[in-house]
């Protein structure tokens, strides 16, 4: 049994755990909004809950697979580098999740907030230096780097949040910059290319070349940027840019859909467990919305309707890390088999589904009530409802991984996993 294989099954194991207390944080805010509930300041736990989702949810996934990615490719000196920063990072997470709730933006959750930068910073520059080693040609290692150095990029937001806050700046522009900033880079730089970095990793070599589609994604991020900003006047010939760097995006990712999907639709059928593949093409329609909402913003009225309206904020937010990031982690963790698919897992990550579409369905619902001020009853409660699903589903998947945790080589009867063949990555059959 390889020592790796079953860390690396243990760590995916604490992540849904992590995604259980993420949406623990989420049912509560609910709780309070739709029923009285005088402990805790919401606010507050908006703010720990958005940071543990960042950073305890989605980066701990993405720093425990591309850890896997590259340990076969190392000493067991560096390996252990990296199983220190991935516990460095949770420290972190779990640090913000408490101080958040208990004082909001205070030093101590401040303290645990730059500890998890640092921690990003450092596991990039690891990564990157230790990318050397991964075999020339390697699929995922330019999505992988790119990603990585937008995460360190995305520091930047709350560094510059940090001096507003402690020069007592009045500016709000300069903090809502700051926050769209950080959100903007972590959201279309380090979550879309380290996910893509692990797409490439179930792909066959005949897949077609990704190359192309990765220059056009890197080019982009940077002006897409502007587009979180329009509320600043800019400049005609910035909006320009803007708009064309949306509309290249867009344009570039329907290809890709449109010739990845006919091969994707006709290998469904391989995995004996094809309900997975629901999560996989639910995930690329969530990032066909978010792209096309995003083109739509730069139209001025739409911008105002899209992104003016709390509700439809929400329901962006929700949208990208819910619909697109986390059903696709929890599909990549199936599809290599450290997730085992008991018929409890299954039907917990079936319930998790349609919990996220019942959330984004009402916030959806809410957002277009609120634009056209038409009041529909019992919203609240639905949202709660909807958040309840989430836990119970969150609980009940991490549940069903308890046998398999308790003797982790049963990870290694998945028919399909990830496997070293002659120094790369290739998806085989373990039988």
């Amino acid at each position: 049994m390889d020592r790796n294989a079953v860390i690396s099954r243990k760590w995916f194991l604490v992540g849904i755990v992590n995604l259980s207390l993420v949406a623990l944080w989420g049912m509560t805010m609910r709780y309070k909004i739709a029923f009285q509930f005088p402990f805790f300041v919401q606010n507050n736990l908006l703010h720990a809950h958005s940071h543990f989702a960042f950073s305890g949810w989605v980066t701990h996934i993405l720093f425990t697979a591309l850890t896997m990615l590259i340990s076969p490719f190392i000493s067991a000196a560096k390996q252990k580098k990296y199983f220190w920063l991935i516990v460095a990072n949770l420290i972190s997470a779990y640090g913000m999740l408490i101080a958040f709730s208990m004082q909001g933006y205070k030093a101590i959750s401040i303290t645990f907030s730059t500890l998890s930068l640092l921690v990003g910073v450092s596991y990039a520059y690891a990564f990157i230096k230790d990318s050397r080693c991964l075999p020339r040609g390697h699929a995922a290692k330019p999505w992988a780097i790119a990603g990585l150095i937008f995460n360190v990029i995305s520091v930047v937001g709350p560094f510059t949040l940090a001096y507003l806050m402690a020069s007592k700046s009045n500016s709000h522009e300069m903090t809502l910059a700051s926050i769209h900033y950080y959100l903007h880079f972590q959201y279309n730089g380090w979550f879309f290319f380290g996910t893509m970095a692990l797409i490439t990793t179930l792909l066959p070599k005949t897949f077609f070349n990704l190359k192309p589609y990765f220059v056009i994604f890197t080019i982009t991020v940077v002006p897409a940027f502007f587009q979180s900003v329009l509320w600043a006047k800019l400049p005609g010939w910035l909006q320009l840019v803007t708009a064309i760097a949306l509309l290249v995006q867009l344009t570039a990712w329907l290809v890709l859909v449109e010739k990845a999907w006919p091969l994707l639709w006709r290998s469904k059928g391989e995995h004996p467990h094809s309900w997975m593949n629901l999560f996989l093409f639910t995930a690329a329609i969530a990032m066909t919305l978010k792209l096309v909402l995003q083109a739509l913003s730069m139209i001025p009225t739409l911008g105002s309707l899209l992104f003016d309206y709390r509700p439809v904020i929400i329901f962006y937010l929700h949208l990208v890390l819910l619909g697109v990031f986390s059903l696709f982690m929890i599909y990549y963790a199936f599809r290599i088999g450290v997730l085992q698919p008991t018929r409890l897992a299954r039907n917990a990550s079936l319930g998790f589904f349609a919990g996220v579409v019942l959330n984004e369905l009402i916030l959806g619902i809410q957002g277009i009530a609120s634009i056209a001020l038409i009041p529909i009853p019992f919203l609240r409660e639905m949202l709660f409802l909807a958040a309840l699903v989430l836990l119970s589903s969150a609980v009940l998947l991490a549940l069903s991984q308890w046998k398999a945790s308790a003797s982790p080589e049963l990870w290694l009867s998945s028919p399909y996993r990830v496997k070293l063949v002659k120094n790369e990555p290739a998806l085989v059959r373990s039988h």
